[in-house]
């Protein structure tokens, strides 16, 4: 799609020709079911592909899906081994639907409301980081709970990106990023 160079704003990467912006397609997108009768399995498996939990084991990723199926093949690799090993393991089911656009416009509304969840939680968190951060408190400490927020903000705006979603918080997550890593810079040094 071809719009004019002046009336068009993309998240995405843009391919500039002839005065015009070729807008990027949208990765596809994937629905990643993991039925499980351990907890465990499923949230290793969900933590191996980048995406959002929409409910316990049901991933919206935009992870190629060669790395999905190997993902998945691992996991079913391991319950193989456990039965082999002990006579018994995990139940393990799985599916990879790739959406199109219109069914991914149905599931949004359920994208868009866990990534303002997430969004509004990490803004929290980073407050109480940065007050006990500023407290001089808990030193050499709190660069390890930093460092757990700076992985968590990375897949929220990465989330954010690929979906082409941004929370209405974003704004002050950065903000409060910014303020954050000041401070962090200030404790190391």
């Amino acid at each position: 799609m071809l719009s004019p160079l002046n009336s068009c704003r993309s998240h995405h990467a843009n391919l500039h020709v002839r005065g015009y912006i070729k807008l990027a397609v949208r990765s596809p997108v994937y629905l990643v079911i993991i039925k499980s009768d351990r907890e465990e399995v499923v949230k290793r498996v969900g933590r191996s592909v980048e995406g959002i939990e929409l409910m316990p084991g049901l991933y919206l990723t935009w992870t190629p899906r060669e790395k999905i199926l190997k993902a998945l093949d691992g996991a079913k690799r391991q319950a193989v081994r456990e039965w082999e090993e002990r006579g018994e393991g995990p139940v393990l089911e799985t599916a990879v639907l790739e959406l199109s656009e219109d069914q991914y416009k149905e599931i949004r509304p359920m994208a868009r409301s866990e990534l303002e969840r997430a969004a509004s939680a990490l803004l929290e968190e980073m407050g109480r980081l940065l007050e006990k951060m500023r407290s001089g408190k808990g030193g050499k400490n709190l660069l390890g709970w930093y460092r757990d927020l700076a992985r968590r903000y990375e897949r929220l705006v990465n989330a954010s990106l690929a979906l082409d979603i941004e929370p209405t918080v974003m704004g002050r997550l950065r903000d409060r990023w910014k303020e954050l890593s000041l401070e962090a810079g200030r404790m190391k040094s």
